[in-house]
């Protein structure tokens, strides 16, 4: 997070707007005794739990990266690599790597926000600039904790629950927490974010924790617990949340004539912020192209984008390390404007050291999977272009996942679809150019659930963690999913389901086995956390 948007407000109001505000010079260092003591050490306070989550073990690259790729839609897609040992390939152990920076970028942000929630106790209202103020910084430090613990849950299950900042090896030991303990705490802290944050409008921007998204993170958590493995009576909680979201009138989906679904991924890739509908409701911020002395970049569009490793000043050059799979391919309709967005449907040629961008020929588009290409390099303004960093943002929560979830908690409550739950769907699915459903479609609630779940898949692949969309379901249906990758049959169109057993595509689905359901505890947090157990079968 840049610590210099937090020190100025933006003036006016503009229907497209650049990071402009990027120009500002930061505070690069504070005296201690300088500490929260007024309003900009507080913000630049502020700003160091909000830069916790751009580190490469959280946003920057593993949280949708190497923890959320070898799903039934997202894969490795590297041949060569069958015999990694990675996350992705199923065939890893709790000495990983990315498993252990994430879970130190997660607990180093949490225990920022403890420190900062503290301190900020401690202030008085007139050194944080006024009683609002001060719940300000304190409901957006709650909120990005509660994100944090999300993320940990999403991920492990169960997991410590730390709530005072750690300054050596002697707070350090703790047991697991439950996960009813953690949505406990998660769901209080958002709740309180949701009185203290400020509106969307008076921030002008997504790159803050505002009060519809501290909402709209609350509905999520909620829905979440309503899954597996509690299966809380919790859906109503959920409804009411999202629902508050919606009828605060403060987030629109981006029209189809303004450019739509497509449009929203532009502008995080371009630094632009649509400052008319807000769909984006929350966004983690990254800056630069990593040669100045403000590193702040992350590898959206690069590790997870279209492939192009030619040296180029005009087109950056990308791994593009990941592909969709051609079962999210096959969820979508003809003239869906979201099939080939989210799946590539270009590349880049080299000739005699020269990089063109190309159409992917009808045989290429007729595999049905490619790069995933939701967050795409090509757009990127910095110059000189990087091999390892871009400023791309990347989107927490957007207002169509709140829409979809109004859609499938009214089922749930009401265990039928109402007017209101197709009502929700269909301003997702119109945007986007796919038909219209109704009652005919989908009168029941089995009907109604399975089509809400693929279309939250189409619509939000690759942002909200896939292996808690898949676990929310049921283990059985996570187990499932996954082995798709490794279907041999025939679909109607008498193509193979999944791939051939030695492409490394496969490898999520041959190497699957139910201990995958959550990762292990990482052996570094063992070794110095000994009140801590490991997960169950690892």
């Amino acid at each position: 997070m840049k610590l210099k948007a937090f020190l100025i407000i933006l003036a006016g109001s503009c229907p497209l707007w650049s990071c402009s505000f990027l120009d500002t010079e930061p505070i690069d260092y504070i005296k201690g005794e300088d500490l929260y003591h007024t309003p900009e050490t507080c913000m630049a306070g502020l700003a160091g739990v909000y830069d916790a989550l751009t580190a490469a073990g959280a946003y920057g690259q593993n949280l949708w990266g190497d923890l959320d790729a070898g799903t039934d839609i997202l894969v490795y897609n590297r041949n060569y690599g069958t015999g990694y040992i990675q996350i992705s390939n199923y065939n890893y152990n709790n000495s990983d790597k990315a498993l252990r920076e994430s879970w130190t970028a997660l607990y180093n942000g949490i225990n920022r926000a403890n420190d900062f929630i503290r301190r900020i106790g401690l202030a008085s209202d007139v050194e944080c600039g006024g009683p609002r103020s001060k719940a300000m910084f304190l409901g957006e430090a709650k909120a990005l904790r509660a994100l944090c613990y999300m993320n940990l849950v999403a991920f492990w299950g169960e997991v410590p629950l730390r709530l005072e900042p750690t300054y050596g090896l002697g707070s350090q030991l703790k047991a697991k927490a439950s996960q009813p303990e953690l949505y406990a705490q998660i769901t209080a802290d958002l709740r309180d974010a949701a009185e203290g944050c400020l509106d969307i409008r008076e921030l002008q921007s997504p790159g803050r924790m505002s009060r519809t998204a501290a909402e709209a993170l609350l509905a999520r958590a909620y829905m979440w617990q309503a899954g597996y493995p509690l299966y809380a009576d919790t859906w109503g909680e959920a409804l009411k949340w999202a629902r508050k979201v919606v009828d605060s009138g403060r987030h629109n989906l981006l029209p189809r004539e303004s450019g739509g679904y497509r449009q929203v991924f532009i502008n995080m890739c371009s630094n632009l912020y649509d400052l008319t509908s807000y769909e984006s409701m929350f966004e983690i911020e990254f800056y630069g192209n990593g040669q100045t002395q403000t590193n702040e970049a992350g590898r959206l569009g690069l590790y997870i984008g279209v492939t192009q490793q030619t040296p180029s000043d005009d087109h950056a050059y990308a791994y593009g390390l990941y592909d969709a799979t051609k079962y999210l391919f096959r969820l979508y309709e003809d003239g869906d404007d979201r099939q080939w967005w989210n799946v590539a449907d270009y590349k880049y040629v080299t000739t005699d050291g020269t990089v063109t961008e190309q159409p992917r020929t009808a045989a290429e588009r007729a595999l049905e999977d490619g790069n995933a290409a939701k967050w795409r390099a090509k757009y990127i303004p910095e110059r000189p272009l990087s091999r390892n960093n871009s400023s791309i943002n990347f989107p927490v929560i957007r207002f169509s996942d709140v829409l979809l979830m109004v859609a499938e908690c009214i089922n749930h409550v009401n265990g039928a679809p109402t007017y209101e739950a197709f009502a929700a769907l269909n301003r997702v699915r119109r945007r986007a150019g796919a038909s219209e459903l109704s009652q005919a479609d989908a009168s029941d609630f089995e009907s109604f659930d399975r089509i809400v779940r693929d279309e939250r898949t189409r619509e939000l692949c690759f942002e909200v963690p896939r292996r808690m969309e898949l676990r929310r379901h049921g283990a059985d249906y996570f187990e499932s999913q996954i082995a798709m990758l490794a279907d041999q049959s025939l679909n109607e169109q008498n193509k193979k389901n999944g791939y051939d057993l030695e492409s490394v595509k496969a490898l999520p689905a041959l190497n699957f086995s139910f201990k995958h359901i959550y990762f292990p505890i990482p052996q570094a947090e063992l070794n110095v956390n000994t009140a801590c157990t490991q997960n169950v079968n690892w």
